[in-house]
């Protein structure tokens, strides 16, 4: 950079940093100077990798004891990711974006974590009119030392979910607009089950959604379709004495198709002399184009109908294949064919708290210590609620579900990635631990919590995914400090697909 510009404002100062706002003398154009002269932020960072990324970095360079920063505001050129640029994506606009932000994640993960963390920031994200991503890299360091804990993984989820619902996540509450595939993502960078960023690009890629928004449009099947039904017309043609005309005469081109709906034939402009009667060509056009069009109308309403079907599969984590809830009787299935040696009381089940909490459950794991009390006065569906009550000051665990994975309904959740879902509401706002113990020969073999808040005018949803690998039944608690009464509804346990 040459000495002729005027520094305009020091915009941040401490004892080992000095960022300035300057103004160039010729130009008029703006910039910042960052100069860091402690040894300790010098060593958090690597130049070539900074300047590797797409940013708006003018020059840095390295002396014996400091480094210089020149950028120019990124708000000049670009609009900042957090200023509405998401509010019209496209599901497919949004998809790009977050493939170029899980690369940007990737990029950095070499770097120090300090500097990811400062790098994966919503407001230091911009975006260009072709959806292109940078980063402003003014960096700012508060401290002198690298940080305890990695957030590249929690930060990334944060910004996959601003992008699909335009909102950032508060207290672990995620919309329920986001794509259940995308969801899935979201919440497994939030309890950190990635290893690379570039994990996350490749499930991203590989989700049913992602295939069925990027998948090369095929029309062999819709040719092959309307070639068997012209040559099936031929053949009827043949046995009734109805002559034929050659495809180029018979099956115009998309324009005369088009015609022949909007204002009929070209002929028709002079009045025939019997008007009762249509020519044969004229009716071989019209049975053609009509099924030409139903074809295709099939063929589209059968591709919703996979996408809907994928959508109820996938939707939701917490719902079983089908609709079903373990223990509902399938009502496709005759009641005769049901074995009535198998028959248990979960087959008269209504409530889907009652699936994972009822007598004959925990009789069978042995369960005796505190548990959720059923509520018929405050539930959000079926006819009750589960209320978890403290009455005093002090802390309170209750069992709310059991999955007893002896029982051959639920085996299946073994050694898989299950989600378990559930709406939380309170009678004050409060913070809950969700506690799960996987219990193996009446020991406890491993256990997992994660922090909800719960409000007292809404339901809060939870969502936790989680691995079993080996177990005999898992224990879900509420666990919360303080006089209060937390509600449990809409218990939802099944394999993430």
């Amino acid at each position: 950079m040459n000495n002729n510009y005027k520094i305009i404002r020091t915009i941040f100062e401490n004892v080992f940093q000095r960022v300035v706002e300057c103004k160039e003398d010729e130009s008029g154009d703006v910039f910042y100077s960052n100069i860091i002269t402690s040894r300790k932020v010098i060593n958090l960072i690597d130049l070539p990798e900074l300047k590797s990324l797409p940013s708006n970095i003018l020059e840095a360079y390295n002396t014996d004891d400091r480094i210089y920063i020149y950028t120019y505001p990124l708000n000049s050129k670009y609009k900042g990711l957090k200023d509405g640029t998401t509010a019209n994506l496209t599901l497919k606009q949004q998809f790009n974006l977050s493939e170029k932000i899980i690369m940007l994640a990737q990029s950095t993960f070499n770097m120090t974590d300090v500097v990811q963390q400062k790098i994966l920031d919503l407001d230091r994200i911009f975006v260009d009119d072709d959806h292109n991503i940078y980063v402003d890299l003014n960096l700012v360091f508060e401290q002198e030392y690298d940080i305890a804990d990695n957030e590249t993984f929690k930060r990334l989820g944060n910004i996959l979910h601003y992008i699909f619902s335009g909102t950032e996540i508060v207290d672990y509450n995620i919309s329920d607009s986001i794509p259940p595939d995308v969801l899935k993502i979201i919440v497994r960078c939030l309890t950190k089950e990635y290893v690379f960023p570039k994990d996350i690009f490749d499930e991203l890629k590989q989700s049913p959604i992602y295939g069925m928004i990027f998948a090369p449009v095929n029309v062999t099947d819709i040719n092959r379709a309307a070639i068997k039904e012209k040559e099936a017309i031929e053949k009827v043609a043949e046995t009734e004495d109805i002559p034929v005309e050659p495809e180029s005469d018979c099956v115009q081109d998309d324009d005369s198709v088009l015609n022949l709906y909007l204002s009929g034939d070209e002929k028709q402009d002079t009045p025939y002399k019997n008007k009762s009667k249509f020519s044969k060509n004229d009716i071989m056009r019209f049975i053609i184009s009509m099924l030409i069009v139903i074809i295709v109308l099939l063929i589209g309403n059968k591709i919703i109908k996979m996408f809907n079907s994928e959508e109820t599969i996938k939707g939701n984590p917490n719902e079983q294949t089908g609709n079903e809830k373990p223990g509902e009787k399938d009502p496709a299935k005759p009641e005769d064919s049901e074995d009535p040696e198998n028959e248990t009381p979960s087959s008269d089940i209504t409530d889907s708290t009652e699936v994972y909490f009822n007598d004959k459950l925990l009789e069978n794991t042995g369960y005796s210590g505190s548990k959720a009390e059923i509520d018929s006065n405050i539930y959000l569906e079926g006819k009750n609620s589960l209320l978890v009550k403290n009455e005093g000051d002090g802390k309170v665990k209750s069992l709310f579900a059991v999955v007893d994975f002896n029982d051959e309904k639920f085996s299946y959740l073994l050694k898989q990635q299950i989600g378990i879902g559930a709406k939380l509401k309170s009678e004050k706002d409060v913070e809950v631990s969700v506690v799960l113990e996987a219990y193996k020969n009446g020991a406890l073999a491993s256990n997992f919590h994660t922090k909800l808040k719960v409000y007292d005018d809404m339901w809060s949803p939870l969502t936790v995914p989680i691995n079993v690998s080996n177990a005999d039944y898992l224990n879900i608690y509420v666990e919360y400090e303080g006089q209060n009464k937390v509600w449990i509804d809409s218990v939802y346990i099944d394999v993430i697909k």
